[in-house]
């Protein structure tokens, strides 16, 4: 079994905004997933940058809906 994914209220979010969305982020425990949910969406996500942290690890930015940002830490 996969361990949970941490997800991160950083934007403030009040917890009726917030919980739908963390519940949908829960299961995307690999950038495939990650990458299937973008494609669901109406509209379609899609990264739009990318932060290096290090050689082994990058932050992968995605614009999701109200101006929002979802940043994925990958390594």
């Amino acid at each position: 079994m996969t361990p949970p994914i941490p997800i991160e209220n950083r934007a403030g979010l009040t917890d009726p905004e917030f919980a739908p969305l963390a519940a949908e982020l829960a299961g995307q425990s690999t950038i495939t997933r990650a990458l299937g949910w973008f494609s669901s969406q109406t509209p379609p996500l899609a990264p739009d940058g990318m932060v290096t942290q290090d050689e082994f690890s990058f932050d992968l930015l995605v614009p999701c809906s109200r101006g929002l940002y979802l940043a994925y830490d990958t390594n």
